[in-house]
């Protein structure tokens, strides 16, 4: 009977701490860690008569093509967002006395990152190889991506790691970087999309 009550009031204590002190050090988290990235997606100016920086692309690689890595990226960047709270609850679960008492939830995230990442890669290869080269040559990161899918495919089979929170934390590093990576290459081809000489 005591260890009933224990477990209920430490799920209660963390469910409080988990919609309170917790989400607001992964909002800290998240601010840091974008502080620290080299590349973010190209923006319109505050202008009104600014236009959309991706207007200009069509003659570097299809347009259908760009808004999907476009949109890709934005919800990698959500996923990559929810795993500063699922680390966190990740470290939390290894420090706790009574296991089992912190609810992680970094399956889902994990599914999804993988989804995504998935759908890209699936949309470069309908792409024709010569727009592949080409893209290729502007930093397209087809190939580094799939090598982050193909290892969080591996890592998706070996749930029960002695450490979750070393496989979780090597996904969230996976995917950021993947954020990074569509990020600087998005970049990429709105400069060159804007050059007349190229």
């Amino acid at each position: 009977m005591v260890e009933i009550t224990l477990l209920i009031a430490g799920g209660l204590g963390n469910l409080v701490w988990d919609l309170t002190g917790r989400r607001v050090s992964a909002r800290s988290r998240r601010r840091s860690r974008r502080a620290r990235r080299r590349a973010s997606l190209p923006l319109p100016a505050a202008d009104e008569t600014a236009a959309d920086p991706f207007a200009a692309i069509v003659s570097v690689a299809p347009s259908e093509f760009v808004e999907q890595t476009r949109v890709i990226a934005e919800e990698l960047d959500r996923v990559v967002d929810h795993f500063d709270l699922v680390l966190l609850r990740a470290e939390a679960s290894g420090n706790m006395l009574l296991h089992g008492v912190v609810y992680v939830r970094g399956e889902a995230p994990r599914e999804r990152g993988r989804a995504l990442l998935r759908t890209w890669l699936d949309a470069v290869a309908s792409l024709p190889v010569d727009v592949v080269e080409r893209l290729r040559d502007l930093g397209l990161p087809d190939q580094p991506l799939d090598a982050t899918w193909t290892r969080e495919q591996e890592r998706s089979r070996w749930p029960q790691a002695p450490r979750p929170s070393e496989m979780l934390e090597a996904t969230a590093h996976d995917l950021e970087l993947a954020v990074v990576l569509l990020f600087g290459f998005l970049r990429t081809l709105t400069l060159v999309g804007g050059d007349p000489y190229r």
